[in-house]
């Protein structure tokens, strides 16, 4: 509870809110205070709570909600009604980056109707925090396996608790509809079917990626072995396990933070294993790319220079650093990821390294999302892949390498002169800045925009990546679907709407159908698409 006077603004706490949201650490930093992080405003919210609200935010998120625990942000403050932390919001939001930041403590408080985050994600169907709170829960100080049960107090406490009504996070889950995570915390309460992930391992062993794309579930790929390895954490480990149509299924069905009984997440071993595509894939779904082992305190940047083959670790150690890796921290030894390169090790590394000696992390700039263009002077039009009101969309290759899709808009303003462009300047910035805003929506169930440029004073070229998959007008074919793959693209529909709709503006869709949806390759995820006639709605 706050004393009266002692509130900050709500309008300064939303805007800081937003700009960490957008992961814009440029702007956390000069709008970002102590006071402002750690008081509440006059609803007795918090900047943490403001964007554990927010459904998804991208990588670049984590520097920022880092700089916030820096200046003294308080993770366990609560909201007075409902005695909400924002470890249940982010919970009941489903926000995996947000929730994976918080101290383990912060995880586990009741509110005031005695639920945990753990029964809030239960009650939402929350899958990935639900989880992500499951799996902490494996660690080598809760889980010790005895005569193949786990048996340990403060695991069986925690997985107990009861809400105020007397209910478990396991009868939450399936009061609410939500029966396989239901299933799943019941069997993570006993952790002794390993027949099926020691299939995937098998598969793994052998780098059958096609048949472990087929065989992998939601309820296998996180099944752990004596040791805490799951499915995940093994491709982790493989070097040659960088398709990555394969981890984007791995990550939409599995725990991307999950760590094994020594708290070596699949972020760790990707790292040792040189594993960039697995790496990129793991931190976009959520992983921390600042992660500490229990025991070492070694992070995946300290991994990526102890262990990654010379060849791929300058690589790996970039997206670590891009990603947020904070350089400067010391494992239980006092030693930086620089000091443990060996001396016989990747002079590459330790050049890339070494720039950043004696520098203060907090102070250093991070790159923002999309600061990159896809090209560096030029692309190349390919085929044409379709056409709207809006605009002509065409396969393109870029001067880069990359192949991707841009969508060329010619804005309805005619041939301009210098006179008739002044006068529908106004139109034009208006545009620009329409598309230009697209460029920041960042979830995993929306095409990702990469880029917009300007060619011509009327004519706005927006480069988006390029799925592989078809629409789910022509997945259906007009046949029946199962109940739980409609379940299962529902949510994900309504997770990329909840995340447009909780935006400031909020972004609207306004053309939701089955021709702009895209089921990629794999069958199992879904994209939404044709972004022509959204807007941007003036609150």
């Amino acid at each position: 509870h706050h004393q009266a006077g002692t509130e900050v603004s709500t309008a300064a706490l939303e805007t800081l809110a937003q700009s960490v949201i957008q992961g814009d650490f440029a702007q956390v930093q000069r709008l970002a205070t102590s006071q402002l992080v750690s008081k509440p405003d006059a609803a007795n919210r918090t900047v943490l709570m403001l964007v554990a609200d927010a459904p998804e935010t991208p990588i670049q998120a984590e520097k920022c909600v880092m700089y916030l625990f820096e200046l003294g942000a308080n993770q366990k403050s609560i909201i007075d009604d409902s005695g909400d932390t924002a470890a249940h919001l982010a919970a009941r939001r489903d926000h995996l980056r947000l929730l994976m930041l918080l101290s383990f403590d912060a995880k586990w408080l009741q509110n005031r109707r005695g639920a945990t985050p753990l029964m809030e994600a239960a009650r939402t169907g929350s899958w990935r925090c639900a989880k992500h709170l499951l799996h902490l829960l494996r660690q080598r100080q809760f889980y010790k396996p005895q005569a193949g049960k786990p048996s340990n107090s403060v695991r069986e406490r925690l997985l107990g608790l009861k809400d105020v009504e007397g209910r478990t996070a396991f009868d939450l889950a399936r009061i609410n509809g939500h029966s396989e995570l239901a299933n799943y915390i019941k069997r993570e309460m006993r952790l002794t079917e390993l027949a099926e992930q020691g299939e995937l391992e098998k598969l793994i062993r052998a780098g059958d990626w096609t048949r472990l794309r087929q065989k992998v579930t939601r309820a296998n790929c996180d099944l752990p072995d004596s040791s805490g390895f799951t499915a995940l954490i093994r491709a982790a480990q493989s070097s040659n396990c960088n398709d990555e149509a394969l981890w984007e299924v791995l990550v939409q069905l599995g725990d991307p933070t999950c760590a094994e009984t020594l708290s070596r997440t699949c972020l760790h071993w990707s790292a040792s294993s040189g594993n960039s595509v697995a790496a990129s894939i793991l931190l976009a779904a959520g992983a921390s790319a600042n992660a500490r082992e229990d025991r070492s305190k070694s992070t995946p940047l300290m991994q990526a220079a102890l262990y990654a083959p010379k060849d791929t670790a300058v690589q790996v150690s970039q997206i670590l650093m891009d990603a947020g890796s904070d350089w400067s921290l010391k494992d239980s030894c006092s030693k930086t990821a620089l000091d443990l390169i060996r001396s016989d090790g990747n002079p590459d590394l330790v050049e890339l390294l070494q720039k950043y000696k004696g520098k203060k992390f907090y102070e250093e700039p991070l790159k923002p999302p999309h600061e990159d263009p896809p090209f560096m002077e030029r692309w190349d039009v390919g085929d044409l892949i379709g056409r709207g009101g809006s605009g002509e969309v065409y396969k393109v290759l870029t001067d880069k390498g990359i192949e991707c899709v841009a969508k060329i808009i010619k804005l309805p303003v005619g041939q301009l002169t210098a006179d008739q462009y002044a006068q529908d300047r106004t139109k034009i910035d208006k545009a620009v800045k329409s598309e230009r805003n697209l460029c920041r929506l960042q979830h995993r169930n929306i095409v990702r925009f990469l880029h917009i440029a300007q060619t011509e004073p009327a004519t706005i070229v927006l480069f988006m990546e390029l799925l592989e998959g078809k629409t789910l007008e022509t997945f259906i074919n007009g046949a029946p679907m199962p109940e739980n793959k409609i379940r299962d693209f529902s949510e994900q529909i309504c997770s990329a709407l909840l995340y447009m709709h909780s935006r400031r503006p909020p972004v609207i869709h306004r053309d939701i159908n089955c021709s702009n949806i895209m089921v990629l390759s794999e069958g199992t995820r879904i994209k939404l698409i044709d972004f022509g006639l959204s807007i941007e709605l003036k609150l």
